[in-house]
């Protein structure tokens, strides 16, 4: 059964676009290619609803996508912006959505990486986890011996390899079509977001929140950055824009304040946000990223020592 008249856009772009021309709404550099449905299901179990939803995502996916899968096999005739005739595939450079939706389009449960093979139970650990590669996941689903028909069989059986239970994913016959390298990080959710979420309740763990809030309070306000005149704590539906604001603050409100073991992590968490945005990584940003992650592992301990996570 369908439900209320709401669906999922999928929006499609050309990967060689500049990245400041693709986010300007009036470039339309992003065109509209399917509305996907949002079904309600009649199973009486909740978790098979949701098994039963990223399955139909994923059939209408397929569908939708078969035909740059058909090009990015054999290549399609189009012409250029002078008009020039060209053989072009089309491979699948980058899916941007949020965790929850990356997490279902990579077939597997919650609390487990879309880009490594680490469980929740490894988040702490300081090296990185082999990738989840796409013959890794298509190689555990064709091990399971059950009828993907059988819902509640085929999830217990994929539960194993903590898959989510859809039998084919759209992009199993995508040539290249890797998600650990397809699924970029999504800088309102994986940075801005993620920064609100922990470091700022670690701030105010270790700081105390009228300290904090005090610090904000007289910041001297400025045209191109929000003023908090009443502190951050209390703060309710915080736009990205507020929490990139508040990060441009923040290492110099807890410096002297905070810990200095909990001062040195944040910073280092900081720099690791600033150096994954740059436009192109090179070796010489690689090692400064790793350099940050480093530093954070090895500071982490006095955040948890003052009770702040």
């Amino acid at each position: 059964m369908t439900g209320g008249h709401v669906t999922h856009l999928l929006l499609i772009s050309l990967a060689n676009i500049k990245m400041t021309t693709r986010n300007k709404a009036s470039s339309n550099a992003f065109l509209l290619t399917a509305l996907l449905p949002i079904a309600e299901f009649l199973h009486l179990v909740k978790q098979m609803q949701s098994v039963l939803e990223a399955c139909l995502v994923h059939q209408c996916l397929d569908i939708e996508l078969e035909p740059l899968k058909q090009a990015a096999y054999i290549r399609w005739m189009m012409s250029d912006p002078l008009g020039n005739l060209r053989y072009c595939f089309t491979p699948l450079a980058s899916y941007i959505v949020n965790t929850p939706k990356a997490c279902m389009l990579m077939c597997v449960q919650g609390k487990t990486l879309l880009v490594t093979m680490a469980m929740y139970e490894n988040f702490g650990d300081t090296f990185q986890h082999p990738p989840q590669t796409a013959t890794t996941t298509l190689d555990q689903l064709s091990s399971i011996n059950c009828d993907p028909l059988d819902v509640e069989g085929y999830f217990k059986a994929c539960t194993t390899f903590c898959l989510s239970g859809v039998a084919q994913p759209f992009w199993c016959d995508w040539p290249l079509g890797d998600p650990h390298l397809f699924f970029t990080p999504k800088s309102l959710h994986h940075w801005h977001r993620e920064f609100h979420d922990h470091d700022v309740k670690w701030c105010l763990a270790a700081v105390g929140e009228q300290e904090l809030d005090f610090h904000f309070s007289v910041l001297q306000p400025l045209t191109t950055f929000q003023h908090f005149k009443d502190g951050i704590s209390k703060l309710t539906q915080v736009t990205g824009r507020a929490q990139h604001d508040m990060q441009c603050y923040i290492i110099a409100h807890i410096a002297n304040a905070a810990p200095c073991g909990i001062v040195i992590a944040l910073h280092a968490l900081m720099d690791f946000r600033y150096l994954a945005q740059v436009t192109t990584i090179n070796e010489a940003h690689h090692q400064k990223i790793l350099g940050a992650l480093k530093e954070l592992h090895e500071h982490k301990q006095d955040i948890i020592a003052c009770g702040a996570c």
